[in-house]
């Protein structure tokens, strides 16, 4: 019975660490994280471009690129009406966010297949132009800054499709084996 309890009180011991370190690294990575939103190439105040007071000073490329991050997200878990919400002006014109939805209901594209970023290249001040994979296929567009925040833009050759509507889309997709 002694050495039953040791082996417990080793593993519990374990377990004790293995807490201890996993709380470390997010007390790390919550430091290192605060650092890097004090630093921003539109000046030197420790308020960032964001979540610490309010407005944003200006466009920040960690935030473009983190929008690109969440749109390809959302295409990959389905999440057509958010992903449409994240689109800039020009996107949104292009095609409705019902016809979007509904475009990619019935022509599903493969859910769960993560969309990978190959290059986010800062084109300017306010432009982000974005490549992108998922499995064999490739696409981009860019992610721009309006009306104070970070929207992405699907690439010219996608709004010219989306504006032939949702119909001739789907048609499209089909003929090119992308509908799952």
């Amino acid at each position: 019975m002694g050495a039953a309890r040791l082996r417990l009180r080793g593993r519990a011991a374990g377990w004790w660490l293995l807490l201890a370190v996993v709380v470390a690294v997010i007390a790390v990575n919550g430091v290192l994280a605060g650092w890097s939103r004090g630093s921003t190439s539109h000046g030197s105040g420790s308020q960032g471009s964001g979540s610490h007071g309010g407005k944003p000073s200006g466009p920040s490329m960690v935030q473009a690129r983190s929008v690109a991050t969440e749109e390809l997200g959302l295409w990959s878990g389905g999440g057509w009406a958010q992903a449409w919400a994240l689109w800039s002006a020009a996107g949104q014109a292009a095609l409705s966010e019902a016809d979007y939805v509904r475009l990619n209901t019935q022509c599903r594209p493969a859910l769960g297949e993560p969309y990978v970023i190959d290059a986010a290249t800062d084109v300017d001040a306010t432009n982000v132009s974005v490549t992108w994979h998922q499995g064999s296929m490739t696409g981009g567009g860019a992610v721009v800054f309006e009306s104070g925040k970070w929207k992405y833009q699907p690439d010219a050759q996608t709004l010219a499709a989306y504006r032939g509507g949702v119909a001739q889309a789907v048609a499209e997709r089909k003929a090119a084996g992308e509908c799952h």
